[in-house]
């Protein structure tokens, strides 16, 4: 079951970066609505996989962080949702049924965030992110 939640994370990683660096390309004001909605998808990320990992929350839910650092907050989201499977792959964490319903509810928030994303690139007339050509890991 952990090895489904991997790949839908791993995939969720690829489509923010390359949300991201679409978003940041020619290096164009991004609206301020937009700023938020990507902040808040990657600080759904954050808090969801502090609480896991029982870690501290360095961001609220509506901190809007600077475009600047989204990269590289994105991939730290990442590496620490990697280190939850690794834990519960290596059998270190016990008890993985608590963590379902956790793992779906993160999934469940990027996809509204993401799907608010997409309609705020598309009100603001902004060329949309072709998820189609998506390369994933």
């Amino acid at each position: 079951m952990l090895d489904f939640f991997q790949q839908r994370f791993s995939y969720i990683h690829q489509l923010n970066l390359s949300w991201i660096a679409h978003l940041r390309k020619e290096d164009r004001d991004i609206p301020w609505d937009i700023k938020v909605a990507v902040s808040q998808l990657i600080n759904s990320q954050h808090i969801a996989v502090a609480g896991i990992l029982d870690l501290e929350v360095e961001s609220d839910l509506n901190d809007v962080l600077p475009e600047m650092h989204w990269e590289s907050l994105e991939r730290d989201n990442y590496k620490q949702w990697m280190n939850v499977f690794l834990q519960f792959n290596q059998g270190l964490q016990e008890n993985v049924a608590w963590l379902t319903p956790l793992l779906f509810k993160s999934l469940h928030e990027s996809a509204q965030y993401i799907g608010q994303l997409k309609l705020l690139v598309s009100q603001h007339g902004l060329e949309e992110l072709d998820e189609t050509l998506l390369k994933v890991d």
